[in-house]
């Protein structure tokens, strides 16, 4: 009988040779044996469940991540650098120093000469082995010739032309010979947002062999043993050497290297412990010639916990990105991102107020808070940001959100069962308490010491309030562990809500102190004044509300805030404190007058308020009040620049049909003008509208004409008799 041995299937067998005295002995172990197509299909699994991790946590918005610099090229060219070798010499063959050689000639000196062919002929033969060696040496190349052109003492004022041709160059080719990439940011700049985005839509693309980590998924004394448990979680007998191995034949038949990433090293909870193995974990790989490393790390955290990365043995072959967006972004990329993240968080809505859409592009953390908190819904004109009714929807939704994941045992390595709201009311408590609205000390606000590994997750994962680390007097031989806000705002918006939920109810006279101590010198003095405004409007306790209202700061804030509070809110004392402010020659108001004439649209508040206001006005009122105001130039940031409101209007009337009631109310405005000023060009602008516009023309005067000031209606009169217009 013959066996057919090709249908049988073997255990995977190791033959280990062990040589004695006298003899060889061969044991069989069932040990797991890597191969290459289980390495590739291991890493790239891992990476998908990572991708979708981070989607689901809210970290990672697919499609959102826009390039507003270089960074992502950098990145390619590290992980790589000898695919993109090519495109770093087609740019290196293009240069031209025809222009330089011929001054350089004109005054009989030594031409200039990039001697770049050695380079080709080597970039030929190129493979990971020779990598590292050949972009070392191609890098202190160009840098020499940098320097040469730099230092060179006939150039003077042409110089920067020719050096920034190679300059550029030089920078690129740190990330081709660099082993390490360290990208350091604040909380909530989109670290995770940017290496997902590149795992995903670079490094698994090109089939780039590499592991997505997080810092909080490592246990700091055994880096390898998490890698490997990550990568092969129903295994134990594998070494972290075998999967080099196996990744070393890969590496080299691709021409391509592995790539290991570790986002968030701050998270990780031992980060003492951490800092001190992950440094001894990359300096051991910078023998394998075919491994690149990526971390990334909050900015605060890493000057506190991991810079002793810059004194290791590899800080020579580390490369750091100290910033993923530009700090000047063109108002064009702004627009793109806004209508991404709008579309992303399946937000709709029928117009935004263009202020209000600046104001979000000017902090990309609002703009994530406004999203979350308003996603999937739709929405009418969004013409304000009620920025405590944003928060109050964000704390209640992402406090359900986060406890929901902590306290669920599937969530990761830590569980528990906690409530974020009641931790952070301790932080609020005990910031109130003791006056300090920055820097609590973690261990004063945990009940019990097994709490505080969750409550350090939670620190480290979200991006409202964070852990830090301070130097302490108390502690000499290491950093305290601190609470703070990432974002002021909303730091301000929970102590106002504590003051009236907690203090107000049950310690009044507490109450009372903050508020005595709420003057113009506090640190919180315009978020938390403008909160309890805020508050105060929604509360039906009149007894609080007077206490508010009888702050000295309260008008301030009064002028400020009441544009961003609904009109259902609104009352008759609030009407008439309005007034006060408008007859008060003291209050600068030209930005109350801009919010007033932008709000036309039946409101409270609107340019008929303004209108009603300046009909209430003396001569002597009205000049203070109305006329001041208005100034003829761009220069004085406290005047309307009234030449600009004739321009537009000017051209509105030129080019459009005047249709609304709100487009012919700011033709009305040129009515109370008429005393200012030079205003020659108001009066014959505000002429050629009554005529084309007779009707509303004329009811526009006839109220203007009820004015208590003699002296507009003197002046009305008279244009009225000059342009024979009859009412």
């Amino acid at each position: 009988m013959k066996f057919n041995f090709k249908n049988i299937k073997f255990p995977s067998f190791r033959f280990i040779s062990v040589k004695g005295n006298k003899h060889s002995t061969i044991i069989i172990s069932d040990k797991k044996v890597i191969t290459k197509v289980e390495l590739i299909e291991a890493l790239t699994n891992l990476n998908i469940r990572q991708i979708k991790a981070q989607v689901n946590s809210g970290k990672y918005l697919r499609n959102t991540f826009i390039e507003t610099g270089n960074q992502k090229d950098f990145l390619r060219y590290f992980s790589s650098p000898i695919f993109y070798s090519e495109k770093l010499f087609d740019v290196i063959k293009v240069l031209d120093f025809r222009y330089l050689n011929d001054f350089l000639a004109k005054k009989n000196l030594e031409l200039f000469n990039l001697d770049i062919e050695p380079f080709l002929l080597r970039q030929k033969k190129l493979s990971v082995n020779n990598a590292k060696e050949f972009f070392d040496d191609l890098h202190a190349h160009l840098d020499s010739k940098k320097r040469i052109i730099c230092s060179h003492p006939e150039l003077n004022n042409i110089r920067v032309t020719f050096e920034i041709k190679i300059r550029d160059l030089v920078d690129d080719l740190d990330f081709f010979k660099s082993n390490v990439v360290l990208i350091t940011e604040m909380a909530g700049q989109g670290k995770t947002n940017f290496l997902c985005d590149y795992t995903e839509n670079f490094l698994l693309k090109k089939k780039i062999l590499s592991v997505f980590l997080t810092g909080i998924e490592i246990c700091a004394d055994d880096i390898r043993k998490s890698i490997i448990k990550r990568i092969f979680p129903d295994y134990d007998d594998i070494d972290f050497s075998e999967i080099l191995d196996v990744a070393k034949q890969i590496s080299k038949e691709n021409g391509e290297y592995f790539v290991i990433i570790i986002d968030g090293i701050n998270e990780n909870y031992k980060s003492k412990v951490f800092a001190k193995n992950l440094e001894i974990f990359i300096s051991d790989m910078q023998q394998y010639d075919f491994v690149k490393i990526i971390i990334s790390c909050r900015s605060e955290y890493y000057k506190d916990n991991f810079t002793n990365l810059e004194k290791s043995t590899f800080s020579n072959d580390m490369i750091v990105i100290d910033s993923l967006m530009k700090r000047n972004i063109d108002r064009n990329i702004k627009k793109k991102l806004f209508k991404i993240y709008i579309e992303n968080f399946k937000i709709k809505y029928k117009s935004i107020n263009r202020e209000v859409k600046d104001q979000l592009l000017s902090n990309f953390l609002l703009l994530r808070i406004f999203c979350e908190t308003y996603q999937g819904k739709e929405l009418d004109t969004i013409d304000n940001i009620y920025k405590e009714e944003l928060f109050t929807y964000y704390y209640d939704r992402k406090s359900e959100q986060i406890n929901l994941m902590l306290n669920d045992i599937n969530a990761g390595q830590i569980s528990g069962s906690i409530d974020i709201k009641k931790f952070i009311k301790k932080v609020i408590a005990k910031m109130i308490e003791k006056k300090q609205y920055v820097n609590i000390v973690l261990d004063e606000i945990i009940d019990t010491p097994s709490e505080k590994e969750i409550y350090v997750r939670f620190l480290d994962e979200n991006i409202l309030i964070k852990r830090d680390l301070i130097e302490s007097e108390n502690n000499v031989f290491s950093p305290t562990e601190v609470v703070n806000f990432t974002f002021d705002e909303f730091r301000d918006f929970l102590i106002s809500d504590f003051l009236i939920s907690e203090l107000y109810v049950k310690a009044k006279d507490k109450f009372l102190e903050f508020l005595k101590d709420l003057h113009k010198d506090s640190p919180l003095i315009e978020g938390c004044s403008t909160f309890l405004f805020y508050k105060s409007k929604r509360s039906t306790d009149e007894a609080l509300k007077l206490v508010i209202n009888n702050q000295e700061w309260y008008k301030n804030v009064f002028s400020r805030c009441v544009f961003n509070i609904k009109d259902e809110l609104i009352s008759d004392d609030d009407k008439k404190i309005f007034k006060e402010i408008l007859f008060d020659a003291d209050f600068k108001k030209k930005k109350i007058f801009v919010d007033l004439i932008n709000r036309r649209d039946n409101q409270v508040f609107s340019i008929d308020f303004l209108f009603d206001s300046i009909r209430e006005m003396n001569e002597e009122e009205y000049r203070e009040n109305f006329v001041n105001v208005f100034g003829e130039s761009s220069f004085s940031y406290l005047k309307i620049n009234q030449e600009e409101i004739v321009k537009i209007l000017d051209e509105k009337l030129n080019n459009t049909i005047v249709e609304t009631d709100s487009q012919h109310k700011l033709f009305e405005l040129l009515l109370y003008m008429f005393l200012n000023n030079y205003s020659y060009d108001i009066k014959e602008l505000y002429e050629r509208y009554c005529f084309r516009y007779l009707s509303h023309g004329k009811d526009q005067i006839k109220r203007a004409l009820t004015s208590k000031n003699e002296s507009l209606k003197l002046e009305i009169t008279k244009f009225l008799k000059r342009y024979e217009i009859s009412v």
